[in-house]
């Protein structure tokens, strides 16, 4: 009896269909998530121009953690379509889908066990981040009013291109505790899953719907706090969500970064 009961239990993902090396039922579970998180808009003044904005921008970064850069990219976007879909007060148009499957494919290839994938999401971000130069410079935009809106992907770049600050925020998630540390871990991540999710969103979205000019000064301080905001809210639930998964016995999907 006493072998039995220090033996830790493990439900078994194995002999079931999976995507990704996750369980299916995991995908539908965090699209379900992402779906149900668009009927509450996050503020009417952040990021939204007086709209709503959903809830669900705070939790793609997490979904790359939990399910790999496969499953977690595909879990996003089906739950943003059916988001679109039920909640439409909260749709962000037809290239909304991009933003929360690039960003939970950031956050999966940054945490995968092969260290050098961080590079891929980091080369895919960058390229939209010229693109969007170039189309906003076409378009009658200064480089300077440019750059004060893409700032916070630029922070994110840096900081994700170094490696003593990733390899840092990686230990942290991967053997941190509940503290401060952790939670700064956490924050680096999901900070560059954001902004990379968010700029490969604006490069389509301006092609088919420019921003006129007048209207990005505005932006400046509205793009600044929706970024650094939902990575806040993403790595406070993170801390939660892992820790209370690290004392489960639910079965860890196979490229899991935690």
């Amino acid at each position: 009896m006493a072998l039995d009961s220090e033996q830790p239990r493990k439900l078994s993902a194995s002999g079931g269909v999976s995507i990704g090396g996750a369980p299916v039922a995991y995908t539908a579970i965090m699209a379900a998530l992402v779906a149900i998180l668009a009927f509450i808009p996050a503020s009417i003044v952040i990021g939204g121009m007086g709209g709503d904005w959903p809830l669900h921008d705070a939790v793609h970064p997490l979904l790359g953690l939990l399910l790999g850069p496969v499953a977690g990219p595909i879990a996003s976007a089906i739950g943003i379509v059916i988001g679109g879909v039920i909640a439409p007060h909260t749709n962000l148009g037809p290239w909304a889908f991009l933003m929360g499957a690039m960003s939970a494919f950031s956050v999966g290839m940054v945490m995968h066990r092969n260290k050098a994938l961080w590079v891929v999401p980091w080369l895919i971000t960058l390229a939209a981040h010229l693109i969007y130069l170039y189309q906003s410079l076409s378009f009658g935009i200064s480089f300077p009013l440019w750059l004060s809106n893409v700032f916070t992907i630029d922070i994110a770049l840096i900081l994700i291109a170094i490696p003593q600050v990733r390899n840092w925020a990686i230990a942290r998630i991967r053997d941190g505790g509940l503290n401060w540390k952790t939670y700064v871990g956490f924050f680096i991540v999901f900070f560059f899953g954001s902004t990379a999710g968010i700029q490969l969103n604006w490069v389509p979205s301006f092609a088919t719907n420019p921003w006129p000019a007048e209207i990005w000064p505005a932006l400046i301080p509205i793009i600044a706090v929706e970024r650094f905001a939902f990575t806040a809210i993403g790595a406070l639930i993170a801390v939660g969500v892992v820790g209370a998964l690290r004392r489960s016995s639910l079965a860890k999907a196979k490229m899991a970064g935690y």
